[in-house]
């Protein structure tokens, strides 16, 4: 795990759990909604972390976006 936070893979098996969940349909409204939030927010940290891990490549390999040369 990253030390500033929780890690790709850790995340995206959070996101696993919870859509297995909701796919059951046996919580509540409520439930169902803060499940829902906690995936949201663990989907925009995987894409944080993709682009991240995008950028890191770029650089190593030479092909910065137009935007960043």
């Amino acid at each position: 795990m990253k030390k500033d936070g929780m890690g790709l893979e850790e995340a995206l098996d959070s996101l696993e759990e919870i859509v297995q969940l909701l796919e059951e349909g046996k919580m509540t409204l409520e439930e169902s909604l803060d499940l829902y939030e906690k995936g949201m927010t663990l989907v925009k940290l995987c894409n944080a972390r993709l682009e991240s891990a995008q950028k890191r490549i770029e650089c190593l390999t030479g092909e910065l976006p137009p935007d960043l040369s």
